[in-house]
């Protein structure tokens, strides 16, 4: 009997077993499932689809690459050819046109050794399983650079036909560069970005409001980014099984292969774009906490988001994201720094404009030239060895490349043709976000008690309050942040440097040179969003959040931005976006007063008698008289003007004008104290401030401070040195 209740036992035992491990694995396939179905589905039928099997070769700094492109003709006509993109190839030689438009001085070492070179070569290329690799050939759709390889084109035996879809098979090898331009290997560190052959963007009659069906597919440029459809990637990469990775997407398996290497398995839908970076765990190391929205989110800010954008409470509400920190082991004292400013990214940009959508995200610590860029679910921050305290490095690369995931990622402008679409929005939302996430007290240094800028992003100090109100303001006050982007808050400059050299709406690689680029995609965007924010007031956070929302997942273009704008505020703006998105000119006006004595002197006829009239003998102070007050239009924008007056009887009066002819003239038959155009700071496009506002006695009291500060400062360093004299 005991036999039996130990038989009948054991096997209820294995029942229970393997009913456990079912239900085991049935728990982890639906978790798996769920965790699949969590991933942002928002493209039912996707135009690309890919699947890639790579391997990496760390000694010869080789990627051996296999993927399989289902591609779909999403217009209404037949498509002849396939157009890819081959990025690496504009590091191949001297001669490409990458390198001829200055690639070469953005980092490139003097010496470069053979193996500095990078390259993209396709083996093989079959289209529905037939061996097309004969027909393969370069264009350079953009120049006539024979020597450029970025661009390749293969003739179809056959037209895809509308609604069709082509399976299209590669092989190819990817020798990386030494990264001197944010892609490519430094010793043991490898940045894949742009690394494998991709099909260029077809674009119907009406897309983008092009007129003709056809490809886009541009070269790469030394100022240009990128552009390419929405789609599912599902990687395979091979590295060393000592070596640590990151990715685009999630991860959703390993394998340990015999030869020491381990293969992972990475995939995300509704992205256009994929990079990972991979490095010996001995140099690097993999930090993971989860963004969670209840926590680092409070319902008072979700009501006060969902009141300002318009948008329903529960489409306010924010997601929990994992997030990956993949960070180099002598930067360890900064984890908290990136941590905090991703969190304030994924917090802040999701109020503004929606909820970031995806599950993960990876923050790269970099190496060398390779930080400072986005992709889609991954980025690359930018530090130093040991960032000041408030320095936001690397917090303001951090939350300006997080911000590419809105601008360029979800709405997916043309980042060739319309870079400011993306560069200028992010660069403004930068701003809001730095802003909201960190006080003005952690961006500003001091020393010997004066206030400066410490932020590498930018601040630069400018009045906050009209002139005459200066008294009542103490130093502490007396500036405010505005914003300028990271480079030109380097150099120094404003966008007025180039901002008469081109227009914001042209080809990238067409502006005058870098200078112009960076003004015309990141500083002059910026501040003409300022300025439409300050005109449209409360009616902007509905408007800029519409456009993103509208927008997410599709390829928008200038005219659908200002279309939206004009929609959503219910006002026209055509006469603002003709000068700002495309003009040349600078907005620029000034004010002058003018004060004389009146009262009669001289011979008058009255009361039937001709007779002299003396001056009266006052004191100058005393006299009557009589102001006028002249602005002037100094630039070419023609902006409507508000003038403040105010009086010495203490009254006030309020002039409007039109802004368009060069002069307007007001007079007052009384004194004039002061003078102030554009008293709230509208115009953040107003390249002088020095001539836009008038006193009678100019406020002396910041300079004042300053100066006791500075002599009182140099004053114990000259004692300091008596000493040693």
């Amino acid at each position: 009997m005991k036999a039996v209740y130990r038989s009948v036992s054991r096997s209820v035992y294995r029942f229970v077993g393997r009913l456990r491990l079912n239900v085991a694995l049935a728990a982890a396939m639906l978790l798996m499932l769920g965790s699949c179905a969590a991933q942002a589905k928002f493209i039912a039928d996707p135009i690309v689809r890919y699947k890639i099997d790579a391997k990496l070769d760390a000694q010869k700094k080789t990627i051996a690459g296999r993927e399989t492109i289902v591609w779909k003709n999403h217009t209404s006509g037949p498509v002849p050819d396939l157009q890819f993109h081959l990025y690496l190839n504009a590091f191949k030689n001297n001669q490409s046109t990458f390198m001829r438009e200055g690639g070469s001085r953005r980092g490139m070492p003097e010496k470069i050794r053979p193996e500095d070179w990078g390259y993209e070569q396709i083996h093989l290329i079959k289209v529905d399983g037939q061996d097309l690799t004969g027909k393969l050939e370069y264009i350079h759709p953009d120049d006539d650079n024979a020597n450029d390889q970025t661009v390749a084109r293969v003739a179809l035996p056959k037209a895809v036909g509308p609604g069709q879809t082509v399976t299209i098979e590669i092989e190819w090898t990817s020798k990386m560069p030494r990264i001197f331009a944010r892609t490519g290997y430094q010793q043991n560190y490898f940045l894949f970005a742009q690394w494998f052959p991709k099909p260029g963007v077809y674009e119907g009659a009406g897309d983008r409001h092009r007129q003709a069906a056809g490809w886009n597919c541009h070269q790469f440029h030394s100022f240009t980014e990128f552009f390419a459809d929405y789609g599912v990637f599902d990687a395979k990469l091979t590295v060393p099984s000592d070596f640590e990775i990151g990715s685009t997407g999630a991860e959703r398996g390993r394998t340990q292969n015999s030869d020491g290497t381990t293969t992972y398995n990475y995939y995300q839908e509704d992205v256009h774009d994929f990079a990972w970076v991979t490095q010996p765990r001995s140099e690097a190391e993999k930090i993971t906490r989860t963004f969670e929205a209840d926590k680092q989110v409070t319902p008072a800010e979700i009501a006060e988001w969902s009141k300002k954008t318009g948008a329903p409470p529960e489409e306010v509400k924010l997601q929990d994201v994992k997030v990956s920190l993949f960070l180099q082991r002598e930067h360890k004292e900064q984890e908290e720094r990136y941590f905090r400013a991703a969190f304030a990214a994924i917090k802040w940009f999701g109020l503004f404009y929606g909820k970031y959508p995806y599950d993960t995200l990876t923050v790269v610590d970099p190496v060398g030239r390779s930080g400072g860029m986005e992709y889609p679910t991954f980025i690359t921050g930018g530090t130093q060895y040991w960032p000041a305290a408030h320095a936001l490095s690397p917090e303001g690369v951090t939350v300006h490349e997080f911000g590419h995931q809105f601008w360029y990622g979800m709405v997916g402008n043309n980042e060739f043709e319309e870079a400011w679409l993306d560069e200028g929005f992010n660069t403004y939302s930068t701003t809001k976000v730095l802003e909201q996430a960190y006080p003005p007290g952690e961006m500003y240094n001091r020393l010997a008690g004066v206030p400066y800028p410490a932020a590498n992003w930018t601040e630069m100090p400018v009045p906050k309050y009209p002139w005459y109100g200066m008294e009542s303001v103490g130093l502490g006050q007396y500036f405010e942040r505005v914003p300028m982007v990271q480079m030109y808050a380097r150099s120094g400059r404003g966008y007025w440097t180039r901002a008469q050299a081109d227009v914001m709406e042209r080809y990238a690689w067409l502006d005058m040179d870098a200078e112009s680029y960076v003004v015309q995609a990141y500083a002059k965007p910026e501040v003409t969003l300022l300025t439409l924010e300050a005109l449209l007031g409360d009616r902007w956070p509905k408007v800029i959040r519409t456009y993103h929302q509208k927008y997410r997942f599709k390829h928008p273009d200038a005219i659908d931005f200002m279309n939206t704008v004009n929609e959503v505020s219910g006002r026209d703006m055509k006469w603002f976006f003709d000068q700002t998105v495309y003009g040349t000119g600078m907005l620029d006006y000034s004010v002058e007063v003018k004060r004389q004595k009146v009262g009669n002197e001289g011979w008058f006829d009255q009361d039937g008698k001709h007779s002299y009239v003396a001056p009266k003998k006052v004191k100058d102070k005393d006299a009557e008289k009589e102001s006028e007050v002249l602005v002037r239009r100094l630039g070419e924008m023609q902006f409507p003007v508000v003038v403040q007056v105010r009086f010495e009887d203490g009254t006030e009066k309020t002039e409007l004008w039109d802004g368009q002819y060069r002069w307007v003239r007001f007079k007052y038959p009384k004194k004039v104290l002061s003078a102030v155009i554009d008293q709230d700071f509208v115009w953040k496009l107003q390249v002088h401030r020095t001539h836009d506002s008038y006193m009678k006695e100019p406020v002396k009291l910041a300079a004042e401070k300053w100066y006791l500060r500075w002599v009182v400062w140099l004053q114990n360093v000259m004692m300091g040195f008596s000493f040693f004299s």
